[in-house]
């Protein structure tokens, strides 16, 4: 139940509300991911929950998937900030109405997000003291 309530987050963070976007989304963030590893609190979590999570991200909209629910979201992005920044808010379950504040770079083909339920914004790609860390790969299906 635990494993499915952090995914559920996560896909919580599929990025919905009524943000919008100060900066365009970057072309080279748009795509389709596969999760290859997500760590919270310093832990990661099992390689059977993370081979369920996908995530989707077109114009300033994301999807995250765990297995057969998807949880949609909105997004704004930062891309000058160092790191990049980006503000996730759910559009629909219990995490309607929040804001999830994090940093993201994208890596060849690879996406990394590291986000806050709580608190302040991270600062380094880390899944320590209550942020979340995904790791996604692009998928490469068009």
């Amino acid at each position: 139940m635990k494993r499915f309530a952090v995914v559920g987050v996560a896909l919580a963070l599929a990025f919905s509300g009524g943000l919008s976007a100060d900066d365009k989304v970057p072309a080279g963030l748009e795509g389709t991911y596969k999760a290859v590893a997500l760590t919270r609190d310093g832990k990661d979590e099992p390689a059977d929950l993370v081979a369920g999570v996908k995530m989707k991200i077109t114009g300033g909209e994301m999807i995250f998937s765990v297995k057969d629910k998807s949880f949609p979201a909105k997004f704004k992005v930062d891309s000058k900030a160092k790191p990049a920044t980006i503000d996730i808010a759910p559009s629909d379950g219990p995490e309607k109405g929040k804001t999830f504040p994090g940093i993201y770079k994208v890596e060849d083909d690879e996406l990394l997000i590291a986000f806050t339920e709580k608190g302040d914004r991270p600062t380094e790609f880390k899944g320590e003291n209550g942020v979340l860390l995904f790791r996604l790969k692009r998928d490469e299906k068009k």
